[in-house]
């Protein structure tokens, strides 16, 4: 199995290809300061070096893989598109190279149909609405991008992360009092590569935590 990484030098990023690596699956990482993981030594390892908007790039970097795996978004506040427009990018070149399962991570910001009103849900979106307004509407860009692309997609909706050990997920949506704030970037990592075979949620929004 390959599998291509947007957004992997990230805590996150790099958690989830340890976790790929660990069960003997090539990895290319594709990152725009690659020295951001000179820590992680591999032979199924390749890291790319490239921007966002850099389409030939991106192309070749998909052509060699089986599955698409995203971590892209704003960790703080952002001037521009240039997040979505990368994912346009991205879900271009897999169209052109015939690919079509893409897995990514979301967050409450983007609903689901299943959901039911959350009160702290409710509340943290708000307040990302109000004081990083160009953050919210890049996250739900990306979203939109990817569920209209006619894929075997899979966006995987977490709350607030925290470096603790991988436990178990809860998964569901929000408003059923199942779905807790808190998720652990290990988990959040191993929930991703869980998905890489799995069609229990192509096409859907879970929110997961621990």
């Amino acid at each position: 199995m390959k599998i291509a990484i947007f957004g992997s030098t990230g805590t996150t990023g790099k958690e989830l290809i340890k976790q790929v690596l660990n069960l003997g699956f090539f990895v290319t990482a594709y990152a725009r300061k690659p020295q951001k993981l000179s820590e992680l030594k591999n032979d199924n390892l390749i890291i790319v070096q490239g921007e966002l908007n850099d389409k030939n790039i991106i192309a070749k970097v998909i052509n060699d893989s089986d599955v698409v795996l995203s971590l892209l978004g704003p960790t703080g506040k952002v001037n521009d598109a240039s997040l979505s427009n990368g994912m346009k990018n991205i879900i271009e070149a897999m169209k052109g190279a015939n690919k079509n399962r893409i897995i990514s991570i979301s967050t409450g910001s983007v609903k689901d149909s299943c959901d039911k009103s959350d009160f702290s849900y409710n509340l943290f979106v708000k307040i990302i609405k109000l004081f990083f307004r160009k953050s919210y509407d890049e996250i739900k860009k990306i979203s939109d991008i990817i569920r209209n692309s006619n894929f075997d997609w899979t966006l995987v909706r977490i709350g607030l992360l925290n470096n603790n050990a991988i436990s178990p997920i809860k998964t569901g949506y929000y408003g059923y009092g199942k779905i807790k704030t808190q998720v652990s970037r290990a988990s959040v990592a191993k929930f991703l590569l869980d998905q890489v075979t799995s069609k229990e949620f192509v096409k859907k929004s879970p929110a997961i935590s621990n």
